[in-house]
Formats: C-alpha cells, sequence, structure tokens
C-alpha cells in the first residue's frame, strides 16, 4: 500500500463519519419553514394538531392566523387571548407591541438574531445539538405541574424577577407592562411526535390554556417588517406606537374577514422595509445560526486531524542511518533494523545494506580496493562477470520473495568467493 494512501485513509473515515453525522442530524431536525412544522390543520410528526384538538377538547377557541398582522388583530378584538408564534424567525415580532390587559405570547425556540431585533427582554445564552429533557426547578405552577419535558435545546436568560424554569429553556417575563412574554427552547413540547414523552403534553397545553382563546400565528415564510408608522392619536391622549398609517385587512379562522392579510393588498409594503433592518437581516452572523456545539466539535476535529498528520509525518519517509543512543547486543540491534525496514517494507533500502556488506567482504577476501568494479571481482575470483553483475547491480526487489531470493544469492556469492579452496583449484 501506497504511503500516501495510509496517510489518506484515517482521513477520509473521519470525514465520512462527521458529513454523514451532519446530514443525518440535518435530515432530522425539522425547518421552520416547512409548512407542516407546527401547523394545527393536519396531523404529522412536525404538527401541532394533537395539541389544537387537546386545547379545543378543554373548552379552549382556537383561532389560526396566517400573518402577523392578521394574529394582532384578532388578539385585540374580543376576550383577552394567547398569541402562540410556533416560527419567531419568520414572524414580524415589531407588528407585537401593546396588546389587551390580560394577553399572554408563547414563544417556540426563537433564535439569538430574532431576539436582537426584537424588543423583547430576553437573550438566547447557548444551545445544545439535540433536545434534552430537564426538571422545573422553579416555583412556576404549570412547570411543577408538567414535571420533565423535553424543551432543553436553546437556554435563555432575562431581566431579574422574571419566572425561569427547565436550567433557562423556559422563560416568563412582562414586557413593557403590556403582556407575559414566554419563550419556550424547543418545539418538541408542541409536536404531534414528541407530545406525548415526559411532560410535553402537561406543559405545552398549560402554557396555551392560561386564557379561553388562543391564537396560532401559522407562518412559514418571512413576514415582511412592519414600517415605523406615524404615531397615531389614543383616545387617552397618548400615542399607539402599533397602529400603522395603512388600514389592514385580516382574513382567517374564526373572524369572518375577507382580504389578503397583508397590509392594503397593492403590494407597496414590499419596498417599505427599512434599510437598517435589512441590513441587520443580511448581516446575521452564520455563529449565530448555528449551535455552539457544532463549532466546538468541527474544532475539535480539525485538531484531531493536525495530530494525525503530526504523528504520521514522523513515519513517512525511507529509513535514514542513525547512531545508537547506547550499546545493545547485535543480535537485537539486527533484529531490531530488520523489523523497522520490513514495516516500511523498504525492500531496496534492505538489499543495499546487503549488497554493500557482501561487496565489503568480497572485496577484502580478494585483496581489491573497496571500490573496485564487477569485471575486476570477477575476474579475481574466476567467475562469469555476468552471474557477478547480475548478483551485485541488480534490478531492486518488488516483493518480499524476490529480496529473500536475492539475499539467498548475494550469500551464495559470499560462500563461493570466500570459501577455502583444494590444491589445483583456480581461484
Amino acid at each position: 500500500m501506497k504511503r500516501w494512501l495510509k496517510a489518506a485513509i484515517p482521513f477520509a473515515v473521519l470525514a465520512t463519519v462527521v458529513t454523514g453525522t451532519l446530514i443525518v442530524h440535518a435530515i432530522e431536525t425539522p425547518d421552520t419553514d416547512d409548512p407542516q412544522f407546527l401547523t394545527p390543520r393536519q396531523r404529522q410528526e412536525i404538527t401541532g394538531f394533537t395539541l389544537a384538538a387537546r386545547l379545543q377538547a378543554d373548552g379552549i377557541t382556537v383561532h389560526r392566523a396566517e400573518t402577523t398582522a392578521e394574529a394582532v388583530a384578532t388578539m385585540r378584538r374580543g376576550s383577552p387571548a394567547t398569541l402562540f408564534v410556533t416560527t419567531p424567525d419568520l414572524a414580524d415580532l415589531a407588528r407585537i407591541g401593546r396588546l389587551p390587559n390580560g394577553s399572554r405570547v408563547v414563544a417556540v425556540n426563537p433564535s439569538a438574531g430574532t431576539l436582537r431585533r426584537s424588543n423583547w427582554p430576553v437573550q438566547a445564552t447557548g444551545s445544545h445539538w439535540t433536545t434534552r429533557v430537564a426538571d422545573p426547578d422553579c416555583a412556576d405552577p404549570i412547570a411543577r405541574a408538567a414535571g420533565p419535558a423535553a424543551v432543553r435545546l436553546t437556554e435563555y436568560r432575562t431581566q431579574p424577577g422574571a419566572t425561569v424554569c427547565y436550567q433557562g429553556a423556559l422563560v416568563t417575563v412582562r414586557v413593557d407592562g403590556y403582556y407575559w412574554l414566554t419563550v419556550v427552547g424547543s418545539p418538541d413540547p408542541f409536536r404531534d411526535d414528541r407530545i406525548a414523552e415526559h411532560g410535553n403534553a402537561a406543559l405545552a397545553v398549560g402554557l396555551l390554556s392560561q386564557n379561553r382563546r388562543v391564537v396560532w400565528l401559522d407562518v412559514h415564510e418571512r413576514d415582511r417588517p412592519t414600517p415605523q408608522p406615524t404615531p397615531a392619536k389614543t383616545g387617552i391622549g397618548g400615542t399607539d406606537p402599533t397602529v400603522s398609517v395603512r388600514p389592514t385587512y385580516t382574513s382567517g379562522d374564526g373572524d369572518g374577514g375577507q382580504g389578503t392579510g397583508r397590509g392594503d393588498g397593492s403590494g407597496a409594503d414590499d419596498g417599505d422595509v427599512p434599510q437598517s433592518e435589512q441590513r441587520q437581516q443580511e448581516n446575521d452572523p452564520l455563529f449565530d445560526a448555528l449551535p455552539p456545539a457544532l463549532w466546538a466539535t468541527l474544532l475539535l476535529l480539525l485538531l484531531i486531524m493536525l495530530a494525525l498528520a503530526a504523528a504520521y509525518a514522523r513515519r513517512l519517509g525511507a529509513p535514514v542511518a542513525e547512531p545508537l543512543p547506547s550499546r545493545v547486543p547485535a543480535n537485537e540491534t539486527m533484529l531490531g533494523h530488520a523489523r523497522l525496514y520490513e514495516r516500511g517494507r523498504a525492500r531496496a533500502a534492505s538489499l543495499a545494506i546487503l549488497t554493500t556488506a557482501a561487496r565489503r567482504r568480497i572485496t577484502t577476501h580478494l585483496a581489491l580496493p573497496p571500490g573496485a568494479s564487477v569485471e575486476d571481482i570477477a575476474a579475481q575470483a574466476g567467475l562469469p562477470v555476468r552471474y557477478v553483475r547480475d548478483i551485485l547491480d541488480g534490478h531492486p526487489p518488488e516483493s518480499d520473495a524476490d529480496l529473500v531470493e536475492a539475499a539467498t544469492l548475494l550469500q551464495n556469492l559470499v560462500n563461493d568467493v570466500t570459501a577455502p579452496r583444494h590444491e589445483g583449484e583456480q581461484p
């Protein structure tokens, strides 16, 4: 086997394992832009149909909204409601401003970049490769009643005095005195294929059943950010930062309205995105998009590859002569050298050493100079020139069998030249 192939095989195996792991993880991780992700309309592995059915069985009214504007409009009509934001990274969180008293917002696994663009007093502190099960470890009655749940995928921190459960994977905080916000670090408790595990069902139902209405924001493509509106006067002499200067038409389940749910229907909102917010969306670092554990794993693999490369670099190349650090028996030295040459498959170097030793013995016995030619050796020994040349200047061996045969011929040649001769024999 060639030396470069021996060095390449470990790296190829390692790269294959890492690539396969990343591919499997990417396949198993659902995408938020998948129309089936936490949608209440159908039952699949990653949908939220089971959760919606349980809420309705408990007497909770579920309104489905396809845009953030439609969801906010539905929240402002009727009794206090809970806004369930299944895909915060795609929703227009700037529209969620002042909500009616008693309103709640439950957001599922918002990223660090999304939280920075929102007015929520929550920051992401880290994430894990997969969702982990954790104990509540807090005084929140809903979390304590649910018990251990699979929510620890992303961890958050918030302002002092807020409720923090599941080692930072679930936080509840008051936002500007308008509504209560609950951030959940993983979508697993709400998914149809995970809701029956651990205390997921109790936690999901408990979070969404604190009001008699749930507005389910089912958006799977990015909502265009809302342009900064001109403040409109409210009935109490102040300004309402959530009122837009353009009329909003909503449609969806439960409100009976007709329209597009995206501004005034003319499509003019698409060009009104503030440039500063566009740049902030475009410049989101890749480091925030991927979990820190992935970068740590890739760094560790790089260090392992460098260590393997350094180890293999010491073993590549032909053997070289080095002085022995201490005196050892000649037999042990010979066997040690032989094993090194065998391990390195240095057949040509091994034969060269044997040939040099044979030449030295032959020239010494025939009283010839050390650099004597093959012709001088053959003439002095009385042997055919071609026979001596084939042995002393033969081709490098291509296999171990060729090396053994060449060594045997060298030994026979040395014996023929140095063997004692009887009277009458030619030297």
